[in-house]
């Protein structure tokens, strides 16, 4: 851009006499022009992000609704629990109260992010990972962690946080990995933003070879042309 620039003005005084209040004049609507491009680009940034947050969010839902039909399919509405036996129903309802238990401590977490209160929600996913380290829901408290922190400019933590649960995945430690798919596309980006464009590229390609029938290895083929 700033050669772009220093060529057009070059032209400009090759054309004629110029003064300095003139060229003075020039250069400020170039600056103007520049700072409206970088404000443009900055609220495509922007919206990005909301958009992809909003894609998050849903895919949120989605797995509320999975773990509402589960509890359907188990009998959590009292249709299967009829017909335990007695011994056996006090057994399926204390199994299931953990359940509840861990379902409203997630919310409690996710409402906070949602409401930005990115601190506070930081601090509660933290303790529900420690509290619920192998639930259907541990993967994504893992996730939405590892976005707080890139929300608040820790990528370290960030990427220390989204590979963790990868590997935790890969060694078949969580009982649902959801959102492991997504955590591959959110380091992939923060690579990208580093300029490591190779090593992006790879974790797109273990998107596609690891999750090859979810939405982030569509995401994924068309980051690499595919």
């Amino acid at each position: 851009m700033k050669r772009i620039t220093l060529a057009f003005l070059l032209g400009i005084v090759a054309c004629g006499p110029i003064t300095k209040e003139e060229l003075d004049q020039k250069f400020t609507r170039v600056d103007e022009r520049l700072n409206k491009l970088e404000e443009r680009q900055r609220r495509l940034e922007e919206q990005s992000i909301k958009t992809e947050t909003r894609v998050d969010n849903l895919a949120e839902s989605l797995t509320k609704l999975r773990l509402e039909v589960e509890r359907l399919k188990t009998g959590k509405d009292g249709t299967v629990s009829m017909r335990l036996p007695e011994e056996n129903k006090r057994t399926f309802q204390t199994q299931q109260k953990p359940a509840e238990n861990y379902q409203a401590e997630y919310d409690e977490a996710m409402n906070l992010y949602n409401q930005k209160q990115l601190s506070l929600a930081k601090e509660k996913f933290i303790e529900f990972i420690r509290k619920n380290p192998k639930t259907p829901l541990t993967d994504n408290a893992y996730f939405w962690l590892g976005t707080i922190f890139r929300d608040l400019g820790e990528m370290d933590k960030a990427q220390a946080v989204w590979l963790t649960l990868i590997e935790k995945c890969k060694r078949g430690e969580l009982p649902d990995c959801n959102k492991a798919p997504s955590a591959y596309i959110q380091l992939a980006k923060l690579y990208e933003l580093r300029g490591d464009r190779q090593k992006a590229d790879e974790l797109y390609e273990n998107v596609i070879k690891d999750y090859p029938l979810s939405e982030e290895a569509e995401i994924a083929k068309r980051k690499l042309g595919k």
